[in-house]
């Protein structure tokens, strides 16, 4: 993917400072993105830009000036075929996380997953050259889209479920060994599953969950709906419809496809979206802050510095 040099450059976008090291990892991210873009098409894998990446998309034509991360989703189906696709379709030093594989010897405890593009930071030649000269790990985040079930009645018996999952992970994140230990019981008899407690009982916990969110069927289905970590909030619940067209959208240098009611999307997620409100980010500005940490100890370079102020959405 091609970058005219001054697209690195610092600049200031609708009254934001964007350093030009926010700029590769913006890059970065899109050449991330292309490749997983060229499996789903080979594939037949149909994905849609999400959250403040479709946001980006629709407001500004790319990026958000003070948004620094990229998210796409794709239904259940395309979501799980991609996951066993993309391992033996995606450049080799390619890592997909989530809580079903580890990294660096941890999981991903979210029910998402993250395609990055190497396991640690990297001064190789041909990765910086592709990526931009930009050293630091970088990736995009992954969110299924499942379906509420055609009765209240069934809705209601999986959440009641869900509940009493997410009661006990709580439990064991809590390392209250007593009540957990009951609370499993209750899971085990009320979800008629075997809980091996000789494994990662909190792998199995997750394993259990998106079993229950991911219950129910496109045919069956009317609405559409993010499930995050198990809750099915009313902001993100669509007619299915909505999800069933994408069209494409300018994004940075290249497009990226939305879904084609991304209007009613955008005003379900943050209401009047033309205009930027102030509010606070999902994680750490920038993402690689962390990353950028561990330079001079590991590997005796000091960090670019920049500042950042502001904190709209």
């Amino acid at each position: 993917m091609r970058f005219s040099n001054s697209y690195f450059e610092d600049e200031v976008r609708d009254g934001f400072y964007v350093p030009g090291m926010v700029k590769r990892a913006w890059a970065a991210q899109l050449e991330v993105l292309e490749d997983v873009d060229r499996v789903c098409k080979k594939h037949g894998i149909r994905y849609f830009a999400d959250w403040g990446t479709l946001l980006g998309a629709v407001r500004h034509g790319g990026f958000i000036p003070w948004d620094d991360d990229l998210d796409i989703c794709m239904k259940r189906q395309d979501y799980t075929r991609f996951l066993e696709i993309a391992p033996k379709e995606l450049p080799a030093e390619y890592k997909i996380l989530n809580f079903h594989t580890p990294y660096n010897g941890e999981f991903m405890w979210q029910f998402i997953s993250r395609i990055v593009n190497h396991k640690s930071i990297c001064f190789d030649e041909k990765h910086l050259e592709k990526f931009h000269d930009f050293p630091y790990v970088a990736g995009i985040d992954i969110y299924p889209l499942d379906y509420r079930a055609s009765s209240e009645e069934k809705e209601t018996l999986r959440g009641n479920l869900l509940t009493l999952v997410t009661y006990a992970i709580n439990l064991l994140e809590e390392e209250n060994g007593e009540q957990l230990e009951e609370q499993l019981r209750i899971v085990e008899d009320m979800c008629n599953v075997r809980i091996n407690r000789n494994s990662t009982v909190k792998q199995q916990l997750y394993c259990l969950s998106e079993q229950l969110i991911s219950l129910y069927r496109e045919e069956e289905a009317q609405i559409i709906t993010r499930m995050m970590g198990g809750i099915d909030e009313s902001k993100c619940r669509y007619p299915k419809s909505w999800y069933q067209e994408t069209i494409m959208l300018p994004f940075d240098n290249t497009e990226i496809p939305v879904p084609f009611y991304y209007d009613a999307v955008l005003k379900s997620l943050y209401g009047e979206y033309l205009k930027p409100v102030h509010g606070g980010g999902e994680h750490e500005y920038p993402f690689y802050k962390k990353q950028e940490a561990v330079l001079p100890e590991r590997f005796g370079i000091r960090p670019v510095k920049y500042e950042v102020s502001g904190d709209l959405i």
